[in-house]
């Protein structure tokens, strides 16, 4: 049983995967040393101890990935069954095979055996009896059809009716009946058994029938076609019977081109490799356990700072390696070379001529030698002298860098492996890019062919001229072979992604690409869409973080998962940077904005130019992100007043019409009709449309709302319609205020709905607030103009090798970087004015707010955390200062960190409630005023394991992430084998180590050690302790080294759980002489199978208090702690916690709570204070004496108007303590 729900539990009361042994014959059998596999060429995969099986008895194995193989106890193996289907093997200790189980795809809570028990036929059962007689199980089918044999990469074997080379699926009857197959079920989902179902065909004994699995859908008795393909890299495939019941199923398989897996015998025999394929015949050709696998390189993609000979190694005896180095597909039937044509002139202009046809040519060669790799960046150029616009030919003045690119496969007996590719980067004086490089692998007459090519003008644009003698609209970019689009028009390409400075790979995969883009088609260096699917590749998705900005908001927030991902360097709307700054300084703060990420990328190993990686914003991006199904999604693109129907079905636009309408033939002052309106659209989304749109001025108008079609959760799959930005390319506009036209309730629908939402009171109020949080974060001169320059510093070094590559217009120019800081200067404020004007707003007033120690709280304004981690906020964001809009209510909230309350606000508030609406008159100062809870424990330390920590790694020490009093905690690993860590090459690798496990729980994590992040298993990992854990008088044990300094009553937890390597764990620490216990509350406990808490108390360990270098040691306990058998004993979330000693005394503690503002001032400066002060002293920074004076008051006012402009310092006094504050004179 390859899916146990419910069936049968082991002894940990967990339902595992199961096998059952019987032996039919007359005398025991000891299993000793027996091997039980899921790998046909690893027979002993996992070993029997020494247990003996008496006649007609029966042992079940359970197939849980535990590996146990104690002598007495339930018996589990070191591997799962897949549920898709997979040979099991039984080979005795001589290495007789003794039995096998075919791979077959086996439904949930369903068996498959042999009746009558040991010898009979293979059946799969309804009713499965674990350790008892298959003779009383029912079977789930009386169908003896089988799928038989089936291909999934045909290049040249059989072709249908329409004579193109299509996958196909291969059935057969191995029973004694005529079977009829009408309304049975054939699916690659198993979630969707009837996704293509048979028409009326019968098929009678011994007969093959075979299926087209093209996508074609055809149900033509003769000519079968499924409305699915089979990924090349593998899926499984059902067969389903008219009750719901699987009659038949396919393992998923990686198949070579022209390679087919099929049952030998017929029907009913073990899966097996054909090299010669035999559709609608028998299976009688030799076939082979083992795939033609592809060659194995010596080195691996990336950087080198020398030449070097690569080695290529076929892995099959006696197969043949073909290779390629311009990017071709390797092909041992185009060893002399396939010729294609090509153009570089084109008539531009009305009489030009048409230009010459140009011949170039791809070749493949067979490996017999080493190939040398070096520098060829001083070769002349290829690609790079091609013509890729109608314009005038460019050709670099000087050779572009070059890496070497190598794609290779092997061939055997007519079958081919799957191709490998590598990228080798020589630079001799290390990496050129401190950003991600891209290498992109495509067979060139993809690119440039005549007739073909995607990235040339080609023959489309010769057409045009001829039809079309003395036009003069030359430069359009749809009459070009490059405006092809749509499926037909996507082409197979090799991704390699590379880590800047290092350049180390981090993804390869094949995809499709096509040209991106409307009329930046045109241009010479273009943008390409990539689609990661399982047509190219096993990997259906690319996985990499390529952003350094999650998405705000998001579901999934730590996705790094892509199905389409945009290299888009460059656009055709106005000055790229324009677009790259605005959505660098917004994709923080509003997920409707593409997050950017500049990158080179190189073309068949010729530097290709400056490109970013950017997000697509499609079906695909809202799953992965917002959990909307892609099914369930749907998108309507407006540009300007124009809408149309983006992604979905058609009757999905009314659906946007409905809710336009709504808005705008409806009164929404009401708020009754406002509150139904909501429910249509997301506000907050539209709010931040407008802001982005206004404060921009981007004459584009393009924008996207999308949604859910069906309401599937209560987030961003809730129906209510959103939106998202084109690109910014069109901003810095002077010629409309954006705002102002779309509060114009005399426009077109489309540019309607904002407008309407303004009569709104609430909607407005709320419009006018989140746009001057905007304004005083993201927008906010000082950290648009940081965005800005960061923009260009992060391309500045590749410019003049861009330049080279080809000279571009709008890209990253001086003037257009001064224009943008310029705006970041000016528009703020010219902004405020528009909003005043718009809203008949007469004045703004300065909010000026403060706390009364940064370690214990923080202040909320509307929708600005003030806090250092906020984007748009200073680092030491206190005192912080905003300009807001008189008459539009401020919130302001504060918000106490753990171990502290919140007391009471001061300044021009008077209040005990933590949150309040005011709405100003004047300029407004106001301070947040804390309090430590007493005696309460702190996270002083915390160990968070993420993907930072290298995987596959043996681990020496691991340093804490989070310390509260900025103090090092360590975490240190002793080994109880000599020499650790150990190489790749040695025994011991992964021995008696600390390695990294993916195995993330949320027992024990802890939001304040990671920026107050929700616990989300996707970026967590875990720590484990490999076996052995004692060997020649050492042992395994984990040493935690921390300071204690100014904490008392330590406490240590942890998650922890083990697959049996160890019993109990023993805490101990460090006396100076030994390691003790004593004191300890709970100095040792037992470990579980699944992860538990442990917490450990050294409040009675006088030792722990208040000590820089306090110790404590963590090792492990068993009944066998010699043993080698790949267990484990994993740990996650280790935290110390203990209580403050440090926190101010009373007096001190009140004094600290008081309020000084305006900070910064023109004139007055005012202070408040809980107690009476005593005095006030002003100095400057040399600490010269400026001003002192004596009170008797809690609240004093001083005159700063004549002082100089400048920074002070004002010591304030109360009785017995005093406190000195910064302040700022404008």
């Amino acid at each position: 049983m390859s899916s146990n729900t419910k069936i049968i539990k082991d002894e940990n009361g967990d339902f595992e995967d199961w096998i059952e042994i019987y032996n039919y014959d007359t005398t025991t059998i000891n299993l000793a040393g027996y091997g039980l596999s899921d790998e046909v060429d690893n027979p002993y995969k996992w070993k029997f101890p020494s247990r003996n099986l008496a006649p007609n008895q029966y042992l079940i194995v359970w197939a849980s990935d535990k590996n146990r193989a104690n002598v007495s106890g339930q018996l589990h193996t070191n591997f799962k069954l897949k549920s898709g289907g997979e040979t099991i093997v039984l080979t005795s200790l001589s290495g007789t095979k003794i039995d096998e189980s075919p791979a077959v795809a086996i439904p949930t809570d369903k068996s498959y055996g042999r009746k009558p028990d040991g010898t009979g036929d293979w059946n799969f059962f309804e009713t499965p009896t674990p350790n008892a007689s298959n003779s009383t199980a029912s079977n789930v089918v009386s169908e003896k059809i089988a799928i038989n044999e089936f291909m999934s990469s045909n290049g040249k074997i059989i072709a249908d009716e329409d004579g193109t080379y299509q996958d196909w699926i291969e059935l057969y009857n191995y029973g004694q009946t005529t079977v009829n197959l009408t309304g049975f079920g054939l699916s690659d989902d198993e979630e969707l058994p009837f996704k293509w179902v048979f028409p009326s065909v019968s098929i009678s004994p011994g007969q093959f029938l075979l299926i087209w699995a093209s996508g074609k859908d055809r149900k033509t008795a003769n000519n079968l076609h499924t409305n699915f393909g089979i990924s090349a890299t593998g899926e499984n495939i059902f067969l389903t019977n008219l009750s719901g019941v699987l009659v038949s199923g396919s393992p998923s398989i990686d198949l070579g081109v022209d390679v087919s897996y099929g049952r030998q015998p017929d029907g009913t025999g073990s899966w097996l490799y054909f090299n010669t394929p035999t559709p609608l015949a028998s299976n009688a050709n030799p076939g082979t356990t083992t795939p033609l696998y592809p060659p194995s390189f010596s080195h691996e993609s990336g950087l080198y700072s020398s030449g070097f000979d690569l080695t290529l190694t076929a892995q099959n005896q006696g197969a043949t390696i073909i290779y390629t180095l311009d990017g071709s597909e390797p092909d041992i039937n185009n060893l002399s070379g396939k010729t294609y044509q090509f153009k570089n002139d084109y008539p531009l202009l009305p009489g030009d001529p048409f230009g010459a046809f140009l011949n170039d040519s791809y070749k493949s060669n067979t490996y017999s030698n080493t190939i040398s790799i070096s520098d060829r960046s001083s070769q002349p150029d290829e690609l790079a002298n091609k013509n890729t616009t109608q314009f005038a030919h460019y050709i670099p003045p000087t050779p572009v860098r070059k890496a070497t690119v190598i794609r290779a496969k092997t061939y055997l007996n007519g079958a081919q492996s799957k191709t490998i590719s590598k990228t080798f980067f020589v630079f001799n004086g290390g990496n050129p890019y401190n950003i991600p490089v891209v290498s992109l692998q495509i067979q060139e007459n993809l690119l440039f062919d005549y007739e073909e090519g995607i990235y040339t003008a080609g023959k489309d644009f010769d057409t045009w001229r001829i039809q079309n003698p003395s036009n003069n609209q030359s430069w359009r970019p749809e009459i070009s072979n490059f405006s092809r689009s749509g499926d037909e028009w996507e082409y197979p390409v090799n991704v390699e992604f590379f880590q800047p400075s290092s350049l180390t790979s981090v993804q390869n995969i094949n995809a499709g690409f096509r040209i991106h883009g409307n009329n930046s088609r045109v241009q010479n260096i273009k943008n390409l869409r990539l689609y990661a699917r399982n047509d190219y590749d096993t990997k259906n998705e690319f996985r990499h973080n390529f952003f350094k900005q999650n998405i705000p908001d998001a579901v999934n927030p730590y996705n790094k998962d892509f199905r389409r991902i945009l290299l888009r360097g460059d656009g055709a709307g106005g000055p790229i940077a324009y677009d790259v700054a605005f959505s660098k300084a917004l994709q923080a703060v509003f997920n409707g904005v593409t997050r950017i990420e500049p990158a080179v990328h190189f073309i068949n190993g010729e530097f290709w130019g400056l490109t970013a990686f950017r997000d697509r914003f499609d079906r695909f991006h809202y799953e992965l992100n917002f959990g909307v199904s892609e099914d369930n999604f749907v998108q309507v693109s407006c540009n300007g007043s124009q809408c149309e129907l983006d992604e979905g079905l058609d009757a999905d636009f009314q659906s946007y019409i409905t809710m336009r309408d709504f808005i705008i033939n409806n009164d929404m002052s009401d708020n009754q009709i406002f509150n139904q309106a909501s429910q249509m659209l997301d506000m907050n989304s539209m709010i931040e449309n407008v802001i982005m749109m206004s404060f921009a001025s981007n004459n584009s108008y393009e924008r996207k709302y999308w949604k859910a079609r069906n309401i599937e959760n209560d987030e961003y799959g809730d129906g209510r319609w959103r939106l998202s930005v084109q690109d910014f390319e069109a901003s810095l506009s002077t010629n409309t205020d954006w705002l102002a036209y779309l509060a114009d309730l005399n426009g077109v629908p489309n540019n309607l709905i904002f407008a309407k939402l303004l009569a709104n009171g609430k909607f407005k109020a709320q419009f006018i607030t989140r746009f001057a949080d905007v304004l005083n974060t993201v927008f906010k001169t000082s950290y648009f103009t940081g965005v800005i320059n960061e923009t260009f510093d992060e391309v500045a070094p590749y410019l003049s090798e861009d330049v080279n590559r080809y000279p571009r217009e709008n890209f990253y120019k001086s003037e257009e970087k001064q224009n943008l800081l310029n705006w970041a200067t000016n528009r703020p404020q010219e902004q405020i004015d528009i909003i005043k004007n718009q809203f008949n707003i007469a004045e703004t007033f300065e909010v000026d707010l403060n706390v009364s120690d940064t370690k214990e709280g923080y202040i909320k304004i509307n929708t600005i955390d003030v806090k250092g981690t906020t984007p748009g906020v200073d680092e030491n964001p206190y005192p912080w200062n905003g300009t807001y809009f008189k008459t539009i209510p401020v919130s302001i909230e504060a918000i106490a960190f753990p171990g502290f309350e919140f007391s009471h606000w001061s300044g021009d508030l008077n209040s005990t409630n933590p949150k309040v609406l005011v709405t100003p008159i004047a300029d407004f100062q106001v301070q947040a005023n804390f309090k430590a809870i007493e005696n309460y424990s702190h996270l002083m330390h915390f160990w968070l394991f993420d993907e930072n920590i290298p995987n596959d790694t043996p681990l020496q020490n691991v340093n804490a992430t989070y310390s509260r009093s900025n103090t090092n905690a360590a975490l240190n690993f002793n080994s109880s084998l000599n020499g650790y860590p150990f190489k790749s090459t040695d025994p011991n690798w992964r021995k008696a180590s600390l390695e990294r496990i993916n195995q993330p729980t949320p027992i024990n994590y802890q939001p304040i050690a990671n920026n107050e992040i929700e616990y989300n298993p996707i970026i967590m990992r875990g720590l484990q302790v490999r076996q052995p854990f004692k060997s020649s008088g050492l042992e395994n044990s984990l040493e935690l080294a921390f300071s204690t300094v100014n904490y008392k009553e330590i406490k240590l937890s942890f998650a922890v759980a083990t697959d049996g390597a160890a019993q109990t764990l023993i805490v101990e620490y460090w006396n100076g002489t030994n390691w003790v216990s004593t004191g300890i509350s709970g100095t040792s406990s037992a470990l579980n199978l699944a992860f538990d808490l442990k917490e450990f108390d050294f409040t009675n360990v006088a030792l722990a208090n208040n000590n820089a270098n306090f110790k404590v040691r963590i090792r492990f306990d068993g009944t066998n702690m010699t043993a080698d058998e790949g267990k484990r004993v994993m740990l996650n979330n280790i935290a110390i916690n203990g209580i403050d000693t440090a926190v101010l005394s009373s007096d001190d503690f009140v004094l600290n709570r008081l309020s000084v503002y305006p900070n910064p001032t023109t004139d007055n400066l005012k202070i408040v204070s809980e107690k009476p002060i005593n005095q006030v002293a002003i100095y400057n920074l040399f600490g010269q004496s400026l001003f002192t004076k004596k009170y008797d008051s809690a609240n004093v006012t001083i005159d700063l108007s004549q002082y100089a402009r400048g920074m002070y310092l004002v010591k304030i006094s109360s009785e017995n303590s005093s406190i000195i504050k910064k302040i700022i004179k404008k």
